[in-house]
């Protein structure tokens, strides 16, 4: 199971992408948002689309192998959307305070056997990117300052507390794509098996 996450505007859907398209038998973990879809984004494709109040029952009735609030709105995983992970190699792309603790959903997911062996085939990649570049991409997402300086904010909280539990940190320098992927491919060693 790879995990990839970082800082806000790093790039990490990019790679996500990327990555899918050269490892065809990669399955994707799908999330789960409240937020709005974004122009470009599908249900079921990108995300799957809740409402606050569809999310929040989902919540009680434990569907959800885990969640979090950020940026005003919630995000998380489905139980159902792990159990892929058990019969082939994952891609699951989660917030950076999420993926400091993936290791513990994986065990409160599934039976001991199961999660001892998922955990041991678990690679956590955080990317990363200077902090001027992404001021300027969340500019252009249309952000406000107080926005932007929050998430900056808490990015850096974020990795004080977790930056332990990533087993590799990659930098996603502006232009060099090709050159952070054929890291991760490094870091991944073998093609991921279907």
């Amino acid at each position: 199971m790879i995990v990839l996450t970082g800082k806000t505007a790093s790039g990490k859907d990019t790679i996500a992408y990327k990555l899918l398209l050269k490892y065809p038998l990669l399955k994707r973990v799908i999330t789960t948002t409240s937020r709005i879809p974004r122009k470009d984004e599908t249900n079921g494709k990108d995300y799957y689309f809740l409402t606050r109040e569809e999310f929040n029952e989902k919540i009680k009735n434990g569907e959800f192998a885990e969640y979090v609030g950020y940026g005003g709105n919630l995000y998380g995983t489905f139980k159902k959307e792990l159990e892929q992970a058990l019969i082939s190699d994952t891609l699951w792309r989660i917030d950076p305070s999420r993926a400091g603790e993936v290791r513990e959903f994986i065990k409160r997911t599934f039976p001991s056997g199961e999660a001892q062996d998922l955990i041991q085939r678990v690679v956590v990649i955080y990317i990363t990117t200077a902090d001027k570049v992404i001021l300027e991409r969340l500019k252009n997402r249309g952000l406000s300052e107080s926005e932007i300086i929050k998430r900056m904010n808490d990015d850096n909280k974020i990795w004080q507390k977790y930056s332990q539990k990533y087993d590799f940190v990659v930098e996603n320098a502006p232009g060099r794509l090709d050159q952070t992927l054929n890291k991760i491919i490094s870091i991944l060693g073998s093609n991921p098996r279907g």
